[in-house]
């Protein structure tokens, strides 16, 4: 289910239809409501399950479905302000309201005041994380109302039902679907690969080299198993672009897995270093985290790098981000390094300066290239 489809699902099940004892309303008769507005047939049951489950989606250009949607909802209490209007568009990636649709919905409101102008998707790249966090709670804002709401029909006390509900809704996230296993299997590889390597001291200089070695294969070969993950050839936005089956879209797609992967690695890496130098044992959920972290957040750069480069530049050339191919060499290379002085390392004062120093190299070429791109997004 897609981040829209999964809203629109929360609103329609907030709605109340008189016809049905105040039930939520259907999928078919959404559509048919929908239909009423813009004088014509209105929708099937199907394309509203197909909207709601991602099989199908609205053209953006179609404003017209959108609007009698939105005013669907309205009517039967799943929405109930603009912003929760422009919540569901977002969601989608749709332009919000302009103040005639809104007026058109809502009637007579402070439309200057109630709808939230568009957000450019230049703006969005660049702040990535914080446009998912908010996402993210305004879609658990809409969950929770509707929750509660549904919790209200029945004798009180109310709360033995919202914790039945929301037992319910977790049980429903948790899918073992093929892809999902298969990212468990990456997980499970990347903590195989990884963990021997936080282990220290080692036992001896083979045992070393071996540990180190693990860790330098990992950073080969999780990038390309993300990679493969990340589905580039049937994604809509993709496929907008003409570049569903371009090869440098999957190049940068494993770049973007490679770059988050070594990120998550040394996210933890120092945490470790830290519990070593207090005399704390090796622990095995620092080792999860490093390898989840690591697959998380691969899995995020994946998808985000490729969008970036393109929003910057219009175009993918191997020219604009050659500069992070360098990450594909990270891996070995610190592995090397770690092998030959990790003795060194291991000293507090040492390993403090070696770890500062890295991690301000790495933040050095990332500002570096995140204001060559800004640049390139404020050129007209």
């Amino acid at each position: 289910m897609t981040t829209f489809g999964k809203a629109l699902r929360t609103f329609r099940e907030m709605t109340r239809d008189p016809d049905r004892h105040n039930r939520p309303l259907s999928q078919v008769r959404l559509g048919v409501l929908m239909g009423h507005i813009m004088d014509d047939r209105g929708f099937s049951g199907a394309a509203v399950s197909n909207w709601e489950r991602g099989g199908n989606k609205i053209s953006e250009d179609d404003r017209k479905v959108l609007v009698a949607l939105i005013k669907v909802l309205y009517e039967y209490g799943g929405i109930e302000t603009p912003e929760d209007s422009n919540q569901l568009l977002e969601a989608g990636n749709y332009r919000t309201l302009d103040k005639e649709e809104a007026h058109e919905v809502f009637g007579e409101i402070p439309v200057e005041a109630s709808v939230e102008q568009p957000v450019p998707e230049q703006e969005i790249s660049k702040s990535f994380t914080s446009f998912l966090v908010e996402k993210l709670l305004s879609l658990w804002d809409i969950e929770l109302r509707s929750l509660l709401d549904n919790a209200k029909k029945g004798p009180p006390p109310s709360w033995p039902r919202v914790l039945a509900l929301f037992m319910r809704k977790s049980s429903e996230r948790i899918s073992f679907s093929p892809k999902t296993v298969l990212w468990i299997g990456i997980c499970w590889i990347a903590w195989w690969l990884v963990a021997p390597s936080l282990r220290w001291p080692f036992a001896d200089r083979d045992a070393a080299a071996t540990a180190i070695g693990m860790y330098a294969a990992a950073t080969l070969i999780l990038p390309l198993l993300i990679g493969l993950m990340v589905d580039t050839k049937n994604n809509e936005y993709w496929k907008q672009e003409g570049l569903m089956n371009s090869r440098l879209l999957r190049l940068y797609t494993y770049q973007g897995a490679g770059i988050g992967f070594n990120l998550g690695y040394f996210f933890v890496f120092p945490v470790v270093l830290i519990k070593y130098f207090l005399g704390l044992d090796s622990s095995v959920w620092a080792e999860l985290a490093a390898a989840i972290l690591g697959v998380i957040l691969g899995n995020m750069s994946a998808r985000v790098v490729p969008h970036n480069l393109w929003l910057a530049y219009g175009r993918l050339s191997l020219a604009d981000g050659a500069i992070f191919f360098v990450v594909a060499f990270l891996g070995p290379l610190w592995g090397v390094f770690f092998l030959e002085y990790y003795t060194v390392l291991l000293t507090p004062y040492w390993g403090s300066m070696i770890i500062l120093i890295a991690l301000l190299l790495f933040i050095t070429i990332t500002v570096r290239q995140s204001k060559k791109m800004d640049t390139k997004q404020s050129q007209p």
